[in-house]
């Protein structure tokens, strides 16, 4: 048999700047197939939430429309659920599995993916990957989306790295005919000649996770959609409407939410590309420049100060990443061991103080403003969020281990480097 190439989708569901999908458009003749995954080993966290699940499926089904050579992406008319996957192949099941049954039908030559920094189980599934791949001889190139550089031997390379990756071009975004040609050359589960196990013909729904417990399944009604469609129309609002005074209303509830930029989801489901996010900036950054100049003497602008700052955060957020790249110990560690002793003494952890924190009962009317909005719409800024762990760690001394899953599932956009 003939060895095919595997896209291996993780936290990059999109087409634009996505280098395994312009790989595989542009330089690769072999057939393919296009992989996502469940994987029970990764949903079993205690992090995840039936909306992050419902985020994902938006996206995917946003993805499968444009492989598929759609026009018209979903426009929330029609339940993702009723979507069938075209040019995706989705399976519940682990990577390591589902790899080596692919590779006992048809040989697998490379395996293209982009590198992701998880938590800790992220993490050991792809280190079993890899290891598969070496017993198996089987090539993986994991390509870089966020600047982050694995194996960092010093912190103080990462700017360095960060500003070398966003001055590389970006992938190119396969056009119609490519697409038309991929198409020809994919391998989906619907081939009688190509079984694999626990194939999703359309996207899961959080009950049907057995690995999420129920009361973590309900998906939020006022959050964010997920999909590339929206996310690139969210970045061209904010960088011609909204991001006028993101300056000015970043740190209240109540401005930032549409002051802030609010990609922060895509961002991490990987719906958009930061690097696009970041040189579309820069675009927009010369043209207001250029027209400061025709204007001379006119008011002043708010617009390049807000998009000087929107700019920083981006180089904050991989920062952040890499942070937990460079030291995953963190995930379960204090920052500072000297006082892990703090708040896990014998009767430190009020059990009814939690719960009351967690349903935004906690009397003071704030805190409690501030945690049902995000039980409600999976989001608020950045002050808030810090409020928020801040109230919980001094004022009910709770141990910040404890109510970190809880964020997690609230967070839309979680993001283990940063929340």
């Amino acid at each position: 048999m003939e060895p095919i190439d595997v896209v291996w989708l993780k936290k990059d569901i999109r087409l634009h700047d996505h280098g395994p999908l312009s790989l595989l458009a542009q330089s690769s003749p072999r057939e393919c197939v296009i992989l996502y995954l469940y994987e029970p080993d990764q949903l079993i966290s205690t992090t995840v939430h039936g909306s992050h699940i419902e985020f994902i499926n938006e996206g995917l089904v946003d993805l499968d429309l444009r492989l598929s050579g759609s026009i018209t992406p979903t426009d929330g008319s029609k339940s993702i659920h009723q979507h069938h996957f075209q040019c995706i192949t989705v399976c519940y099941a682990g990577a390591a599995f589902i790899l080596q049954t692919i590779h006992r039908q048809r040989p697998i030559h490379q395996i293209l993916c982009h590198l992701e920094t998880g938590n800790l189980k992220s993490f050991a599934r792809d280190k079993a990957v890899r290891r598969w791949c070496r017993a198996n001889q089987v090539e993986i190139k994991e390509l870089d989306q966020t600047g982050v550089t694995r194996c960092l031997k010093n912190r103080d390379d990462f700017t360095k790295n960060f500003n070398r990756f966003v001055q590389q071009p970006m992938w190119q975004t396969p056009t119609m005919q490519q697409l038309d040609k991929l198409r020809k050359r994919l391998i989906t589960a619907k081939e009688e000649s190509f079984k694999l196990p626990k194939v999703c013909n359309s996207p899961l729904k959080p009950s049907d996770i057995q690995q999420i417990p129920k009361e973590h399944q309900a998906d939020r009604t006022k959050r964010q959609h997920g999909g590339e469609s929206r996310a690139l129309d969210i970045l061209q609002s904010f960088l011609c409407q909204r991001g006028c005074n993101y300056s000015s209303g970043i740190s209240s509830p109540n401005t930032s939410w549409t002051s802030c930029s609010r990609l922060s989801p895509y961002l991490t489901w990987g719906n958009i590309s930061l690097r696009y996010v970041i040189v579309t900036t820069k675009q927009r950054q010369a043209e207001l420049r250029e027209a400061k100049k025709k204007n001379k003497g006119t008011t002043p602008n708010p617009w390049l100060r807000s998009l000087a700052s929107f700019q920083s955060r981006m180089h904050w957020r991989s920062h952040f990443i890499q942070k937990l790249e460079t030291q995953p110990s963190i995930e379960e560690q204090d920052q500072c061991l000297s006082f892990s002793h703090l708040r896990r003494q014998p009767g430190d952890f009020n059990q009814s103080f939690f719960e009351a924190w967690t349903r935004g009962a906690t009397g003071y009317p704030f805190v409690d403003a501030c945690m049902r909005c995000l039980m409600d719409c999976g989001w608020i800024n950045f002050r808030m969020r810090a409020m928020l762990v801040s109230f919980a760690t001094y004022n009910l001394w709770l141990d910040w281990k404890l109510i970190a899953p809880h964020l997690a599932r609230l967070f839309l956009d979680y993001e283990p480097g940063i929340q």
